[in-house]
């Protein structure tokens, strides 16, 4: 009775606060047929549909200088919650179009295909935005929603919004750099890397979930992300909120910013008020200070380097070990570092600092490794080097580096070939040494051929005169 009581008065003064579409000009109903195109103007935001209170708006978003995309917005606080196409951006201007046929359509006269985007949906009659801002396209008579923005999220779950293992969808950052997924029994956080290269960063498991079957999250206006079984929507976890303990209802969302962190926010009815991080400690974020940076606890604005490159740390590429070109590596040791993640990281037993490097070492998936000596636990690193963060003298760090990387590194060691790449440069110096000799024989043939076919020339004397062909006569002789 308190929660209903609490959600009333939350609604009420929300619609006391807020227009509603009644009083625009802005109509919660799109016909078959409709078309636009964002103005010439500097606005932020041309709202084309809103929802019947007038909370959230949907319209064409101005990115950047020159470019949009299709968003829904909450309007109080002008937030973004939905982008329909944020890795491919459309122009501003008269030559992109927005069309409803059925199906949602972006429209560029500049592109060669014309289709920006589209939601591939068929059949649909009109397109409404519902008042927790799931913009859906419904076909009659029955009113049947045959699409909806809530089965595709950008970087934010809104309360009421499913996140389902049993679907390929994720929250991502605008950057592509960081993604949230669901698994079976998990949420987790990765860093995304080129190629198919990833680090999980952080993760929840689902106490109660069972390994075999697929889960749902959604945001509760109470305050909690709960997790429940897709078949039959039992109740299997939650993550609360701050507001959950202090009994706070109303909107709440999840998103996952820029920095790769996974927050959740009460609207307060003025402001966003932030209840939730996933994860805490900021040195435990990869991107913090980079690519062979090192973090301090307490202070994470303040990093050191690792290695040192032209600007700032060094920077890490992709990709592995492997292969003939990339056998050869240096090695960074730094004792007294670690990473807030290890709990979550490929852990093997060893017996001692050596043994762990040398698994590293003799891995050409693995970057680097955190070796225990409390636990005697040696943590493998499979992917670029990333922020690390100052411990206690227990942990010690063992970091490979491509033998082409920039700046200067303080414990190198040498450059290390394979036999097998060895082999392979003896056979380069072989070939190459018997091109050359080739090639000098081929050059002292041609100058010694050539110098023969000269005149022959004595020091101190006219040339020898060549035989004539002709036969000599007397001169008397007519």
């Amino acid at each position: 009775m308190r929660s209903t009581s609490l959600f009333v008065c939350y609604m009420l003064a929300l619609l006391a606060v807020q227009w509603t579409a009644a009083d625009s000009n802005i109509p919660t109903r799109i016909i078959k047929g409709f078309k636009a195109s964002p103005s010439r103007g500097s606005a932020q935001f041309e709202p084309l549909l809103t929802d019947i209170t007038g909370v959230f708006a949907f319209g064409f978003l101005h990115i950047s200088s020159a470019k949009l995309d299709l968003a829904i917005i909450h309007q109080p606080s002008t937030q973004q919650v939905w982008r329909a196409n944020p890795f491919n951006l459309a122009n501003w201007g008269n030559s992109t179009t927005f069309s409803f046929n059925g199906n949602i359509v972006l429209t560029g006269e500049s592109i060669q295909d014309s289709t920006i985007w589209s939601s591939k949906s068929a059949g649909g009659d009109y397109l409404a935005l519902s008042n927790n801002s799931n913009l859906q396209i419904y076909a009659s008579p029955a009113d049947s929603s045959i699409w909806q923005s809530f089965d595709y999220p950008f970087d934010t779950l809104v309360q009421g919004q499913k996140f389902s293992s049993a679907s390929t969808a994720s929250l991502v950052t605008a950057d592509k750099r960081y993604t949230l997924r669901i698994g079976i029994a998990y949420l987790a956080l990765f860093m995304e890397f080129h190629g198919s290269q990833e680090m999980n960063y952080w993760k929840h498991t689902a106490i109660k979930a069972n390994a075999l079957k697929d889960i749902y999250a959604q945001v509760d206006p109470s305050g909690f992300l709960g997790i429940y079984y897709v078949s039959d929507g039992i109740y299997v976890d939650r993550i609360p909120f701050d507001s959950f303990e202090r009994g706070l209802l109303g909107f709440h969302r999840l998103t996952l910013e820029s920095d790769g962190n996974l927050y959740a926010y009460y609207w307060n009815n003025d402001t966003w008020v932030s209840v939730y991080t996933a994860q805490t400690e900021p040195c435990g974020l990869p991107g913090k200070c980079g690519a062979y940076g090192i973090c301090i606890p307490g202070s994470p604005t303040q990093c050191t380097c690792l290695v040192n490159g032209t600007d700032g740390c060094l920077q890490s590429d992709s990709g592995d070990f492997c292969g003939i070109q990339n056998t050869g590596f240096s090695v960074i040791r730094q004792s007294g570092v670690t990473v807030e993640y290890t709990d979550i990281m490929e852990t093997i037993a060893v017996g001692s600092l050596d043994e762990c490097e040398k698994t590293c070492e003799q891995s050409c998936v693995c970057w680097g490794a955190l070796y225990s000596n409390a636990a005697k636990s040696c943590y493998i690193m499979d992917y670029p080097i990333q922020t690390v963060e100052k411990s206690g003298a227990s942990y010690n760090g063992y970091f490979k580096l491509r033998s082409n990387g920039q700046g200067t590194v303080a414990h190198k060691e040498k450059h290390r070939h394979k036999p097998g790449h060895r082999a392979v440069i003896a056979v380069v110096v072989i070939f190459t040494l018997t091109f050359v000799g080739m090639a000098a024989y081929g050059g002292y043939w041609w100058w010694d051929k050539k110098r023969n076919s000269l005149p022959i020339i004595q020091l101190g004397s006219a040339p020898k005169q060549q035989p004539s062909l002709e036969p000599n006569k007397d001169p008397d002789t007519k």
